[in-house]
């Protein structure tokens, strides 16, 4: 994946992210005034991820890193330039207008509005939970696609291919992406917000794993609100980020969908810049309702006997697409890890950069998480996720260490367990419930992981899909290359967590 992922990053690295004409022309005429107020500005700049992008990276090229603080919002980033740099800024952006070909300017442009509405939400939420500082909430949900725009407008065969195999195949787009690029849209967005020290609120909200984290799982839920509202308001899939911000926030549901409702209606009413039609117009035409998607984990029947191997492999009929298998990449991975261990220059990060690639990518394995052995030692929690870029419930992937259950009986001794069809009456009631409800399948590989006879954590797989079986071929790879980094981590146990 860094290969090719690397190769795409160098090509955009210099890539500019054309601004839209209503927020330049209006921009212009504000900073004529002398007397213009910052947050007036503010307001017309953040409409315009490419305004935006084209601020940020003007003041880190200016000199402005040696600060002791980092620029996080659009008003901050303002009165660093000041005013005179500010009347330069619109020259040096071109207009989307006259940038790349028709299909992809329109998606790039409706991608943009998405991320607008997908900000006000965030900061609208950040407001509800009394964030200390909500408007740094803003400028990451608004970039969440950097990565994805730029490709529409300086790749878009390559985001039709995406697109095109994802409706054939009715595959996640993410796995798509996968499969046509070698990486997911959120890893591109990743590497080019570090290489132009964009905010690191922004980096760490482009990691899964970072989900655990309030602010970082805001934005989450606001971008993940704002794709499923494109598609309906109506829909299950509304209806379950709504529940989720239930959750998340702690107020009922009807308060909730209210404070939704009325925040997109406002995002749209300032978006007129954008061409597009807003998510908000879709409210007023609610068509059928859905339930929402009511994955039960006591609904689960186990099967009365383990399916043949024929039966667990993916055929020409299957309802989804299941990942290939790509066993050089698994070999280059157990090639590293050894090489690395007889060199002495691994690290805990390589190791896990390493073994992920080789189960997600090697495997084929949509799903993998290598989970951490908290300090306290009462809970497991995501230190590594791969495959889970678009599922912020799955992110915040833990496990609480109290009572008598699967995983800390996992956590006595190493050892490995492939929850299938054979074993699971006998298995899954020591699943945990709250575990249940976060990985929403009923069959998965998992592995505890011991350093110098402690436990430090674990790695877990699935395929997230009943159409996509696990096999004995997947879990004796899964076990090889998972008790080969636990090997390798016992080599490196001295690095600080």
């Amino acid at each position: 994946m860094h290969n090719t992922l690397n190769a795409w990053a160098d090509k955009l690295q210099h890539a500019v992210l054309p601004a839209l004409p209503q927020p330049v022309a209006e921009l212009v005429r504000l900073v004529a005034d002398d007397n213009v107020n910052m947050w007036n500005l503010a307001r017309v700049v953040e409409k315009d991820p490419g305004l935006c992008i084209a601020l940020l990276r003007r003041v880190n090229n200016g000199g402005h890193k040696r600060l002791r603080t980092e620029v996080t919002t659009v008003e901050h980033a303002m009165m660093m330039l000041g005013l005179t740099q500010l009347r330069t800024l619109p020259k040096a952006v071109p207009l989307i207008q006259r940038a790349g070909e028709p299909t992809g300017r329109e998606r790039a442009l409706r991608l943009m509005a998405q991320s607008y509405h997908a900000a006000w939400q965030a900061r609208e939420l950040a407001r509800l939970r009394k964030d200390m500082e909500p408007d740094e909430i803003f400028l990451p949900a608004l970039l969440h696609h950097l990565g994805e725009i730029l490709l529409w407008l300086y790749a878009p065969a390559k985001m039709t291919q995406i697109e095109d195999l994802a409706a054939q195949q009715q595959m996640d787009p993410e796995e798509a992406q996968y499969v046509v690029l070698g990486f997911g849209l959120d890893h591109l967005s990743l590497m080019l917000a570090r290489r132009w020290g964009l905010p690191t609120l922004l980096q760490d909200s482009l990691k899964s794993e970072s989900a655990q984290q309030p602010r970082i799982y805001n934005i989450m839920l606001a971008v993940q609100l704002a794709r499923s509202a494109e598609r309906g308001w109506y829909r299950a899939a509304t209806t379950a980020v709504l529940e989720q911000l239930v959750e998340y926030t702690g107020h009922d549901f009807g308060f909730i969908t209210a404070h939704i409702h009325h925040a997109a209606a406002e995002a749209a009413r300032l978006a007129d810049c954008y061409p597009t039609t807003p998510a908000a117009a879709q409210l007023l035409h609610p068509g059928q309702p859905e339930a929402a998607p009511g994955w039960k984990p006591e609904a689960i029947q186990p099967a009365a006997a383990a399916p043949s191997q024929a039966d667990s492999l993916p055929t020409e009929t299957a309802a989804a697409f299941c990942l290939a298998p790509q066993l050089h990449i698994l070999r280059r991975s157990l090639q590293e890890l050894q090489n690395g261990m007889k060199a002495g220059n691994l690290t805990l990060q390589k190791i896990l950069s390493l073994t992920m690639d080789g189960m997600h990518d090697g495997m084929g394995i949509n799903r993998v998480v290598f989970a951490l052995l908290t300090q306290e030692r009462h809970q497991l929690r995501a230190r590594a996720i791969a495959g889970a870029d678009n599922d912020p419930v799955f992110n915040r992937f833990h496990v609480e260490l109290n009572g008598a259950h699967l995983f800390t009986r996992l956590l006595e001794k190493p050892q490995a367990l492939w929850i299938n069809d054979t074993n699971r009456v006998k298995f899954w009631p020591l699943v945990p419930t709250p575990f249940q409800r976060i990985i929403r399948c009923n069959s998965f590989f998992v592995l505890s992981v011991f350093v110098k006879e402690r436990p430090v954590g674990l790695f877990y797989a699935d395929r997230h899909s009943i159409d996509c079986a696990l096999d004995s071929h997947a879990y004796h790879r899964f076990k090889q290359l998972g008790l080969l980094a636990a090997q390798a981590m016992g080599m490196v146990s001295g690095e600080k967590e």
